[in-house]
């Protein structure tokens, strides 16, 4: 797929919301952080970046609650069945996150690296030869 004739939809689990990122997708990422660990009930949560002025709702974005943690970070899921959609923060208007496993579209990205291992359960070890940063890429 080529940027201009690229577009990647998702939905919740339910289907109650509906997403659509016209644009090529952007890194993908493992976060051990505290915060996904516990909202997505997991060792780490999986996002995708995504060109923010790209990404819309196709449906159900009045269906969606957004949560926002100590550190500003925001995540936004379906008040149905409770997945987490989207995380973002305001400050960046160029990117949006979007939960890996909420893409429906079929798409051959995998995981670069890993980030807030600082924060990781002792239990999950990480085996995949990826970089691992202790807080962001670039820290």
């Amino acid at each position: 797929m080529t940027a201009a004739t690229a577009n990647y939809e998702g939905s919740c689990l339910c289907g109650r919301v509906r997403y659509r990122v016209a644009g090529e997708l952007g890194a993908m990422s493992n976060c051990f952080c505290t915060d996904c660990r516990k909202s997505h009930a997991a060792p780490f949560a999986t996002y995708i970046d995504a060109p923010r002025p790209e990404f819309k709702f196709l449906k159900g974005e009045d269906n969606l609650t957004t949560w926002q943690t100590e550190s500003g970070t925001k995540r936004s899921f379906c008040k149905s069945c409770g997945s987490i959609v989207v995380c973002f923060v305001d400050n960046d208007p160029k990117t949006i996150e979007i939960s890996a496993a909420t893409v429906d579209t079929p798409f051959d990205k995998k995981p670069e690296y890993h980030i807030f291992v600082r924060s990781k359960v002792a239990w999950y070890d990480i085996l995949d030869g990826k970089p691992q940063h202790k807080a962001y890429q670039n820290q």
